[in-house]
């Protein structure tokens, strides 16, 4: 038999393999290598970045606005040009909302610290608590324009945790914390695609409890949409909510 005509083949204790092996080896190890590159940088651009969110952990602001309380507390501060006016919503450090702190304070202007969070231009304050004082000054004015009857799909968040203090803040995986955060005062939003609502009840009072179930599913809701200044309102009955599969 001529030589060339020889199986090759690989004892476990020899020094080397022979060539040709040793060769298929390495073009196998090496394809293996390359495949294994490629699914990283397919796993890495499909990941979504994280959106442009901010929390100016104990970085403290001073503030001058008045207090709205209803439907969550929120201070409103005026823009040099005319009537307008910036709502910045206030929470409590922690899983806590802020009425306990600007309770008493509805409808009066007032001079606050606090941290900014803010993300996609809807801006939040968690105060520094007793830094709240009445001071004089103009009312913000603020007035609520009827956009209409919507049917929206998206996700229930807490505002706090979807503004900044946590990355992304929401989906399945963000849920207890949510939860957690909705009971304790924090204003629940409902997210879409292109959109951020602060979520209250048909008749416009503050929800808690009546959404907890809801929190990180994808879902349906329809209801009225109000605006003031840059901030939406989604007036929905919890009743009517309806789940999506994901």
């Amino acid at each position: 038999m001529l030589e060339s005509d020889k199986s090759e083949f690989y004892v476990g204790y020899a020094p080397r393999p022979p060539r040709r092996i040793a060769r298929t080896i390495f073009r196998v190890v090496a394809g293996l290598n390359v495949l294994a590159a490629a699914i990283a940088l397919v796993l890495v651009f499909a990941q979504r970045p994280f959106a442009r969110s901010t929390f100016e952990y104990q970085e403290y602001r001073d503030f001058t606005g008045e207090v709205e309380v209803k439907p969550y507390p929120a201070l409103l501060v005026g823009r040099p040009a005319g009537n307008q006016y910036s709502r910045y919503l206030l929470v409590a450090p922690g899983k806590h909302g802020a009425d306990a702190e600007v309770g008493a304070f509805g409808g009066k202007t007032v001079h606050l610290r606090g941290s900014l969070i803010y993300r996609d231009g809807q801006t939040m304050v968690e105060l520094v608590p007793g830094s709240v004082q009445a001071v004089e000054g103009r009312p913000a004015a603020a007035s609520f324009v009827n956009v209409g009857e919507v049917t929206l799909t998206g996700e229930i968040v807490d505002s706090k945790c979807y503004l900044g203090v946590m990355n992304p803040g929401r989906t399945k995986v963000h849920r207890d914390c949510a939860a957690r955060c909705i009971s304790g005062g924090i204003p629940p939003a409902f997210v879409t695609t292109d959109g951020f609502y602060l979520l209250v009840g048909r008749d416009g009072r503050p929800l808690q409890h009546e959404v907890l179930d809801w929190v990180g599913e994808t879902m349906q809701v329809s209801g009225e949409v109000l605006r003031s200044g840059e901030t939406l309102i989604l007036r929905a009955d919890p009743a009517g909510f309806r789940h999506l599969a994901n």
